[in-house]
C-alpha cells in the first residue's frame, strides 16, 4: 500500500526533480505534489517511505535543512487511524471503539 510522506522547509528553489533525485534510493515514487513551501511525496510501498523519514529527516535539500516525516491523516499503512478517502467515518469509528476496549482489558 501506498504512503505519502510530507516534506517541509524547502526552498522556493526546490523542483518535482529534485524531490525525486533526494527520495529515489528509498523507492518507487508514485507522485509528487509540490506546494508553496512544502511538499508530498508519495510511495509505492510503506517500509520504503519509512526508510525515507528515518534517513532523510534533517538533511539538507539545496542548502536547506528539512523536515521529513509520514503524512498526517492519511490512510495507506496498516493500522494508521487517518482519514483517508478509502475509510469512512464508520469504519473509524469502529476503530476507535475497539482500542479503548483493547486498552482497558490489560
Amino acid at each position: 500500500m501506498s504512503t505519502r510522506v510530507f516534506v517541509g522547509g524547502l526552498t522556493y528553489r526546490v523542483r518535482e526533480r529534485d524531490l525525486e533525485k533526494f527520495f529515489r534510493k528509498y523507492g518507487r515514487i508514485k507522485e509528487v505534489a509540490m506546494k508553496n513551501g512544502f511538499a508530498f511525496v508519495e510511495f509505492d510501498d510503506y517500509r520504503d517511505a519509512d526508510d525515507a523519514v528515518y534517513e532523510l529527516n534533517g538533511k539538507e535539500l539545496l542548502g536547506e535543512r528539512v523536515a521529513v516525516e509520514i503524512a498526517r491523516g492519511v490512510s495507506g499503512r496498516r493500522g494508521d487511524r487517518g482519514y483517508g478517502r478509502s475509510r469512512s467515518w464508520r469504519d473509524n469509528r469502529d476503530d476507535m471503539r475497539h482500542d479503548r476496549y483493547a486498552i482497558a482489558a490489560f
